[in-house]
């Protein structure tokens, strides 16, 4: 089955694209990491704004924007219905007042730092999602020595969620072509998600047999070299984003001790 099927891979020739997985791996965590340890929401931002900007460069916006709206909007609801109205902060210094809501100062600025941080955690991972293809992206984990079971694990796990929707969606018509009402009352609705799960879960374990079977037959746990499909380029300007990532990590740890 293609990869492209049971992932959020996007196929393109962008620098994205091209570029080796594991930087893209790295650079994603070390962007995770700096906006985490510093306390300027700018700095979150400046790089969510950049983030975006790659977003379009790569031409992944469809499917990338759909997903962060998917999780950042009920996220940044809830995130100032208890960070800046529900909790009273020791500041009660009120930012807006409608009627009797009062959004909290300190309350929503924290709210800002965290729904900054968040994004840019999304949008760095969701960019490298839908820009590495999952070959490209296995091989160049164990060329870095990466064990074969662990990377395959890896990629396993960014394409099982995608996976599972589209078989909960085909199991779903199926069940409504046999008369089953999922768009009834809550207790159908309910009852429907029940009538779905013990198909989803059997579908589920027998697929990952299936591979698991599939991989012994082409060698997966055999020793010594191994010859790949796809050649993995990593030149030395991504060897040196990568070190320039960790420096920024550690220049970001400096920057809030000294601060």
């Amino acid at each position: 089955m293609p990869d492209s099927d049971t992932s959020i891979y996007q196929p393109g020739e962008s620098i994205l694209h091209r570029m080796n997985p594991v930087t893209e791996i790295v650079l994603a965590t070390c962007l995770s990491l700096v906006v985490f340890i510093v306390g300027d929401y700018r700095i979150p931002l400046a790089l969510a704004l950049v983030l975006i900007g790659f977003v379009f460069v790569a031409r992944v916006h469809g499917l990338l924007l759909k997903l962060y709206g998917a999780v950042a909007v009920p996220f940044a609801f809830f995130l100032l219905l208890i960070q800046g109205i529900l909790l009273r902060p020791a500041d009660p210094t009120a930012l807006y007042t409608f009627g009797s809501i009062t959004v909290w100062e300190s309350g929503f600025e924290q709210a800002r730092l965290i729904f900054l941080r968040i994004s840019v955690l999304i949008l760095a991972f969701l960019l490298f999602a839908t820009t590495a293809q999952p070959q490209r992206m296995r091989i160049a984990l164990m060329e870095k020595g990466v064990p074969s079971k662990l990377a395959y694990v890896f990629i396993a796990s960014l394409q099982i969620i995608p996976e599972i929707r589209d078989r909960a969606g085909a199991i779903s018509e199926a069940q409504q072509a046999r008369g089953l009402d999922t768009t009834a009352d809550v207790r159908t609705r309910l009852s429907s998600i029940v009538a779905l799960l013990a198909p989803l879960l059997i579908s589920t374990l027998i697929v990952a047999n299936t591979r698991a079977l599939a991989l012994n037959a082409r060698g997966f746990q055999s020793e010594g070299p191994r010859t790949y499909l796809y050649e993995v380029s990593d030149p030395t300007g991504e060897r040196v984003l990568r070190y320039l990532g960790g420096v920024a990590v550690i220049a970001a740890i400096g920057w809030r001790i000294l601060i």
